[in-house]
């Protein structure tokens, strides 16, 4: 089973790395259409070329960093259930856009390119809440 200091260290990572996510969308030589930042149309921008994101997705990942890191504060037990909670939330996000890329008939390439990130993610947080942890015997 993972140790609770190996669940704190994970949270409080994921939590600086979501807070630089967010970071990162408001570097104006790293994104194209910069429309958030002034607070004008959509707000929606291509992050480093690659990726769409909006002011949803700034408020899901700021608060999935603000979880984590109270999460990484708190304990081992609000840590795992920060990566469980977190984990499925992000492995269920991506399996929307996958099928929805599917169902629309985009690029194979380009769906899964897209969804990549949230697939890792999520399999690297589930991984470490349910690393050692014995199947419940229905």
């Amino acid at each position: 089973m993972t140790s609770d200091k190996t669940l704190r260290w994970s949270a409080f990572g994921f939590g600086i790395f979501f807070a630089l996510v967010v970071a990162l969308g408001y570097i104006p030589s790293l994104n194209g259409g910069m429309d958030h930042v002034a607070m004008t149309a959509n707000g929606e921008h291509m992050m480093m070329g690659l990726y769409m994101i909006g002011p949803a997705d700034d408020v899901t990942h700021g608060l999935s960093a603000l979880l984590f890191l109270i999460a990484a504060a708190a304990s081992g037990a609000w840590s795992r259930l920060a990566l469980t909670a977190l984990g499925f939330y992000y492995a269920f996000d991506a399996a929307i856009y996958l099928v929805t890329g599917f169902i629309k008939g985009d690029a194979v390439v380009h769906t899964v390119g897209l969804n990549m990130p949230h697939v890792v993610i999520s399999a690297i947080m589930l991984w470490l809440a349910y690393r050692g942890v014995k199947a419940l015997k229905v």
